[in-house]
């Protein structure tokens, strides 16, 4: 989402993983993607994550980069 809280921060800024249980496996950015992101990649608007993890993880993870309560 344009409005996503996670937009202009790293992901180890939002602490994604440690959080969640959740792993970022890649980022589909346009017609680009970055494969097994570092914690420095900074997320941007329109990214698409690939997110692995339990059914909790992915849903707790699709939470915090929503930006939900």
């Amino acid at each position: 989402s344009p409005t996503s809280p996670a937009i202009g921060k790293t992901l180890a800024q939002t602490s994604l993983r440690g959080l969640t249980g959740a792993t970022v496996l890649a980022i589909g950015r346009g017609t680009d993607s970055v494969l097994v992101p570092a914690g420095h990649e900074l997320l941007l608007a329109g990214d698409v994550l690939a997110i692995a993890g339990t059914h909790d993880a992915v849903k707790a993870a699709r939470v915090l980069i929503a930006g939900e309560a």
